[in-house]
């Protein structure tokens, strides 16, 4: 595809940064966090937890059935602040929530210490299992959708025996598909091996079963895979689904991926479909892997050394080292020893440095990147976050960070975050603030920015802060809504 016009960034300079692979301190900041793992589940911890949701209402996203067209009451377009989800309470502790196309996935915790999968949203094709409860709804292109209006829940297919042992540990959500895995967290030592299950369309074998030609998929349908792993895949870190493809993040550091291959996400060194998690080799033998990020088609890698890697989809120049590749199938290291520091953030480009990585975010045509003092930078094609007059980047762009206001750089305040959707992002302070921009699909109801903006805006071109009653502890994006998971403040 030929590229759009690429607006010239301006007041802007490059500059040449040394990298710091302070791999003895990421090595540390690594084991702290697999130590979190086990440590979500202590109900103590969870149990004031509350979730607040915002975006575009028709697709049932929500879990709030009062906001979509009843009888003749018409519903409500779009939720453009925080409200919260009281009907999840019923359910028990939400743990993690996961955010597709129009649908979304919650793990809780019931009051019997049982823990549960719960689902809203589209059901097009599957992705929520097979259920009884759906209404009818239009989306904004006037097509009809079935959509389950609030949490319900979906029926993994474990046996007695693994019921007793096994809990979800993570969920991640593409266009149309949903993967969950199980673990054994009761026994940290055991040699139990993870259970990976999925749902939704699998017509390019994202969801890592054998593609059937003509299948159908619909909200009837159940079509729930217990997925064959490789053997040497004793725990999950992560899950990642961008749009028709999924990644598998084991907890050594492999990343496994399938589905969707035409734009080289799966970074196999191919544009194939696969139907089965196949390991990610190439530049990536010998590292270890410690984050991943991709809502479209376009990977992001971290590593525990700091080595950051992209693969996929490049039309935008996100993965820069090769510009003039629409299509990179293989994953591709991108250094980071030079960045762009604007004149607006009023600091001396030479004490700019980007270091070590602590969060990566990968949406459909830009990236983000928060170092470990609490800085932000973008790149790529979109509203990336440096106002109305810079639509591109090239390289990694600081984003002043008087933006981000009150949270400092490198303090015990600062930014430590970022998610993204397929067209904005938000982030996160280490106290539990965020901050949204982008211009989502469907209006700005996802940045969850209420009065903020003004009615007929298309767009949001700086971060601006979120007004939330909750101290947020995780956030993630849809294309057209989100969901925080937080608890009170104080």
């Amino acid at each position: 595809m030929l590229r759009p016009f690429i607006a010239l960034i301006s007041k802007c300079r490059f500059q040449t940064l040394s990298v710091s692979n302070s791999s003895n301190k990421a090595l540390k900041r690594q084991r702290q966090r697999d130590s979190v793992v086990y440590d979500v589940h202590s109900r103590d911890s969870l149990k004031s937890k509350r979730v607040y949701v915002f975006g575009f209402t028709a697709t049932g996203a929500l879990g709030n059935k009062t906001y979509l067209d009843q009888r003749d009451k018409p519903g409500i377009v779009g939720v453009s602040h925080p409200v919260p989800l009281k009907c999840l309470s019923s359910l028990g502790i939400p743990i993690k929530a996961a955010c597709g196309y129009g649908f979304t996935i919650y793990i809780c915790e019931g009051s019997n210490g049982d823990f549960g999968v719960y689902g809203c949203g589209i059901n097009s094709d599957g992705q929520l299992g097979s259920q009884s409860v759906g209404l009818k709804s239009t989306l904004v292109s006037g097509d009809p959708v079935n959509v389950v209006p609030e949490p319900v829940r979906i029926h993994i297919p474990l046996n007695n025996s693994e019921k007793r042992i096994y809990r979800p540990s993570h969920v991640a959500c593409g266009r149309a598909h949903t993967i969950i895995s199980y673990e054994n967290l009761k026994e940290r030592s055991s040699d139990t091996t993870p259970l990976v299950f999925s749902l939704g369309n699998n017509v390019f074998g994202q969801c890592g079963r054998e593609i059937i030609a003509g299948e159908k998929y619909d909200h009837d349908t159940e079509v729930i895979t217990r997925i064959v792993l490789p053997p040497e895949i004793k725990s999950i870190k992560q899950l990642v689904c961008g749009q028709d493809h999924s990644i598998l993040l084991s907890s050594d550091g492999v990343v496994y991926t399938c589905g969707l291959g035409s734009d080289g996400q799966t970074g196999l060194g191919h544009y194939d479909a696969v139907d089965r998690f196949t390991a990610v080799k190439g530049a990536l033998i010998n590292e270890r892997v410690c984050s991943l990020s991709s809502r479209g088609d376009t990977v992001l890698a971290l590593t525990e050394s700091n080595k950051l890697f992209a693969w996929g989809n490049n039309e935008y120049g996100q993965i820069w080292p090769l510009d003039q590749h629409v299509q990179v199938p293989d994953p591709i290291r991108l250094n980071l020893d030079q960045c762009i520091v604007p004149a607006e953030s009023n600091l001396c480009s030479d004490d700019v440095h980007i270091g070590e990585v602590q969060s990566v975010a990968c949406a459909g045509s830009m990236c983000c990147i928060v170092n470990k003092i609490g800085q932000v930078f973008v790149w790529g094609f979109g509203c990336i976050g440096l106002g109305p007059k810079v639509t591109h980047s090239p390289r990694p762009t600081l984003i002043p960070p008087g933006l981000f206001i009150p949270a400092v750089v490198n303090s015990e305040v600062c930014v430590n975050y970022v998610v993204a959707g397929l067209h904005h992002f938000i982030v996160q302070s280490v106290d539990g603030l965020l901050w949204s921009w982008g211009a989502p699909r469907g209006g700005l109801h996802c940045l969850g920015l209420g009065k903020q903006i003004t009615k007929n805006a298309n767009n949001q071109t700086y971060p601006t802060p979120l007004l939330l009653p909750i101290k947020s502890t995780d956030v993630v994006c849809g294309v057209d809504h989100t969901v925080v998971i937080g608890k009170p403040f104080g």
